[in-house]
């Protein structure tokens, strides 16, 4: 088949460090790995290139400083990226579209409609509410309007959690088209026996907890850092590695301070994806310590690649990880925002060794069900109308 990825969300570059930029590119690279043709078109390349991904930005369309200017900007962008796929497909004749479901787009639906060809839907996120809670959302009215026709005309939605579909329905999607596709990792890369990074910075023997991810309040990294000096109040080799980037950063760095805590703690700042799964080798428990929330929707990245490594893991028993994860003997699933009990777990499983060992293997064996090219039979099944499996 010959596939066209969209991407039409200004803020996401394709070639990028964002969870959502490691999402589009293994995806892609998933299709052709199954030995199909695929195009990306998209409203940001990003700088960098990868091997086989061929990429194609439709010109920025410029915009004012005022926030109306901007969604404007972006809804005139999706029209162009529009334009594009009728016009490509008049070059180089398409089979699939697949987009990946941005606020101001039905860039996809809309071509995929005046083509006749099978629209597929990422949706990732319940991006009118997102956008209306934690940022700014001028031209709502528009925003529910493309996404009422996003969910109304796509051939099939993917969402990427339970909780994200039950959105997608109650928005207008026909329950039968919402599919929940989650999250997955490239299991050749993320695998046991990657070695792990040598870091200064960590010194030999020490029992290392690890995080990954953007530093933002919805991660729990408050949580996880009262957890952490909990521990090391009585485990003097513990060691917290912390890979990432963000809002709280300058939060951490006050706490770590404030605690002293400077020589127990590694700020690794954003690491590149390749080199992520040393980093992860690294940690002797990893972390997804999320607060409680009723509007928990994720589907964490983080969370395949620590299984895929085969970490033993520590999680709050909320959303997907419950779901994925409730009765693994690769996980300890805990509260939300409980840093006491996240702390005693660290400490039972630097006593028991034996512990970390079962559920190393339990955690690998578990990640090795969630790789990229599963994801991507599971789509071109939407697209030609086989069944799916659940």
């Amino acid at each position: 088949m010959r596939i066209v990825y969209v991407s039409a969300d200004r803020g996401i570059p394709i070639f990028g460090e964002k969870g959502a930029s490691i999402h589009i590119q293994e995806m892609m690279r998933a299709f052709g790995a199954l030995g199909h043709e695929v195009r990306a078109v998209t409203a940001r390349r990003g700088s960098g290139d990868s091997p086989g991904l061929s990429v194609e930005e439709v010109a920025q369309v410029t915009a004012g400083t005022e926030r109306a200017s901007k969604e404007r900007a972006a809804m005139t962008q999706a029209r162009a990226i529009e334009a594009r796929l009728l016009a490509l497909y008049r070059e180089w004749p398409f089979d699939m579209i697949y987009e990946r479901y941005s606020l101001w787009s039905a860039a996809g639906c809309r071509a995929g409609t005046a083509l006749g060809v099978p629209v597929i839907t990422e949706v990732n996120a319940p991006l009118v509410l997102e956008q209306a809670a934690f940022r700014t959302l001028v031209c709502e009215a528009e925003a529910r309007a493309i996404e009422a026709e996003v969910f109304a005309r796509s051939t099939a939605l993917a969402a990427v959690s339970g909780q994200v579909r039950e959105y997608v329905i109650r928005a207008g999607g026909e329950a039968a088209r919402v599919h929940v596709t989650r999250n997955a990792v490239d299991t050749w890369n993320f695998r046991p026996d990657v070695p792990p990074a040598d870091l200064p910075d960590v010194p030999d023997g020490a029992f290392v907890i690890g995080f990954t991810g953007s530093l933002k309040m919805w991660h729990g990294v408050d949580t996880l850092l009262d957890a952490f000096r909990l521990f090391r109040e009585r485990e003097p080799r513990a060691h917290l590695l912390i890979c990432g980037d963000g809002p709280k950063r300058g939060w951490i760095e006050g706490f770590v301070a404030g605690a002293e805590l400077q020589k127990a703690v590694t700020l690794a700042g954003w690491v590149d994806h390749a080199r992520l799964p040393a980093m992860i080798a690294r940690m002797d428990v990893a972390t997804a310590p999320y607060p409680g929330s009723e509007a928990h929707y994720f589907s964490p990245l983080k969370l395949f690649e620590y299984l895929a490594m085969g970490r033993p893991v520590v999680a709050s028993d909320i959303g997907q990880t419950s779901e994925l994860l409730k009765g693994s003997a690769a996980a300890i699933l805990l509260p939300p925002g409980d840093a006491r009990a996240l702390a005693e777990s660290f400490a039972y499983l630097e006593r028991n060794p034996e512990v970390c060992g079962r559920m190393a293997m339990a955690s690998a064996a578990e990640g090795a069900r969630h790789d990229w090219t599963d994801n991507a039979a599971r789509v071109l099944a939407l697209a030609t109308g086989a069944s799916v499996a659940a």
